[in-house]
């Protein structure tokens, strides 16, 4: 008896330990099917047209800052807004769903602004329901 819960806590701290770097969870959304959240990346998907998640997308990016390269066929959006670079990914994920990332880092890419991200997300959003 001692054994296996000695041999359970090991694994329990093994998966702690492996999982500890990644800060991800799940939040429900209404017009997507959650936020996936890490350190510099927000994450959702929409069960839009593509097209109307890439031009909600497009024009949050312009009204937050500016675009510096979009490139419609591979989906991304890349940009600045309040000195911090931002990349925007539009992927069809199904006939129906569309993921949309953002990701925002200021200060040479080295540190991860979460707030833009995730306002640049909500943003996208609310544009979409």
């Amino acid at each position: 008896m001692r054994k296996k819960t000695f041999c359970l806590a090991g694994g329990v701290l093994s998966l702690l330990f492996l999982f500890s770097g990644c800060a991800l969870f799940l939040v429900g959304a209404g017009v997507g099917g959650g936020i996936a959240i890490s350190k510099d990346t927000i994450e959702g998907y929409f069960d839009q047209p593509i097209d109307r998640v890439w031009k909600a997308s497009r024009e949050i990016m312009m009204q937050k800052g500016f675009i510096k390269l979009e490139d419609k066929g591979h989906g991304e959006i890349q940009g600045e807004s309040e000195k911090s670079e931002v990349k925007i990914e539009v992927f069809q994920v199904s006939q129906k769903t569309v993921r949309v990332r953002v990701k925002a880092r200021k200060s040479y890419k080295l540190v991860p602004n979460l707030d833009l991200a995730n306002d640049i997300y909500n943003k996208i959003f609310h544009k979409l329901e």
